[in-house]
């Protein structure tokens, strides 16, 4: 069945964060999922926005799960394991999985960017690498066939 929603009636919020370390940066983050109303369950896909001074997330990388960006407005700066790559509107960027270089996207302009995070839902165990954060190391992600979390 087709579904179809615009981004303007879907609800967008700050992440929750567990994380201790910058926690700073997720203040000024919005995230419209747009996957999950339209019935996806494969693959996430998010529309994000980027305050100022906001990351996308600590710098991380996943060993079962693809990850894809695409700017739509303002500047971004990729930061990954090879250094700082600008980012503007109609660039993207993918990380594949299994590929170990952590990454995340970083607003260091004046003003907001706005950009689309896809994703893949891996079914069963998934690991994640965050090599600047001891704390977390490696944190495990569980998910159903629906790709919904467990636990």
């Amino acid at each position: 069945m087709t579904k179809i929603g615009r981004l303007a009636d879907t609800p967008a919020a700050s992440p929750a964060t567990r994380r201790t370390i910058h926690a700073e940066w997720y203040a000024g983050q919005s995230v419209a999922a747009l996957g999950r109303p339209a019935g996806i369950t494969q693959f996430g896909v998010n529309h994000v926005v980027l305050a100022p001074g906001a990351r996308s997330a600590l710098r991380h990388w996943h060993e079962h799960e693809d990850e894809f960006v695409f700017v739509l407005e303002g500047a971004l700066t990729l930061i990954d394991d090879a250094g700082e790559h600008a980012l503007i509107a109609g660039d993207y960027a993918g990380f594949s999985a299994g590929a170990a270089n952590a990454h995340h996207l970083a607003n260091f302009s004046d003003a907001p960017a706005r950009y689309l995070a896809i994703g893949a839902r891996h079914v069963g165990v998934e690991s994640v690498h965050y090599p600047d954060d001891p704390e977390i190391g490696v944190a495990t992600v569980e998910r159903d066939a629906g790709g919904e979390r467990i636990g």
